[in-house]
């Protein structure tokens, strides 16, 4: 491999690497959101949430419990519902392990990475009016992960004008 083409490939590993490991936050910056002070769970939403019973109650947990201590409470006629979903798949790396020169083993770890979003919506509008989505590993604690995930996402909701 030349030096260019050596180059070129550590910039494109430090993209992808950063890439993977950003949060990102979008939304309407024309909504005044202190008027939201109630939310519900998207119950649709969570039915097509792609982890296991134990997880997506600890996920709704998190959310709720980071979402009260903002100052929102639950409600049954919500001002703003929560949607939640994961693009979660599987990851396996092979590292090359030697032991002499006639005789090689590959190193095969196996993992879960992917993607949790998280949307506000509007419900009179019925549009998304906040959304955020943060790349997670699930090669350790999940718990510690999604946990870490949820309070990083919303962090700075709401957005303050």
């Amino acid at each position: 491999m030349n030096s260019k083409s050596f180059i070129a490939a550590f910039f494109f590993s430090l993209l992808l690497l950063t890439a993977c490991s950003s949060t990102k936050i979008h939304y309407d910056q024309s909504v005044d959101f202190s008027h939201y002070k109630t939310f519900a769970f998207f119950k649709k939403g969570l039915d097509h949430l792609r982890v296991p019973h134990k997880k997506k109650h600890f996920i709704i947990q998190t959310i709720s419990k980071t979402l009260l201590q903002k100052g929102f409470s639950k409600s049954s006629h919500p001002d703003f519902i929560v949607n939640v979903f994961t693009d979660l798949h599987d990851r396996v790396d092979v590292y090359p392990r030697y032991y002499s020169p006639f005789y090689s083993r590959a190193y095969i770890e196996k993992s879960k990475e992917g993607t949790l979003f998280i949307d506000i919506v509007d419900l009179n509008q019925k549009k998304v009016i906040w959304s955020g989505s943060r790349y997670i590993n699930l090669e350790g604690n999940d718990y510690k992960e999604f946990k870490k995930a949820i309070y990083k996402l919303l962090e700075k909701f709401p957005p303050k004008p």
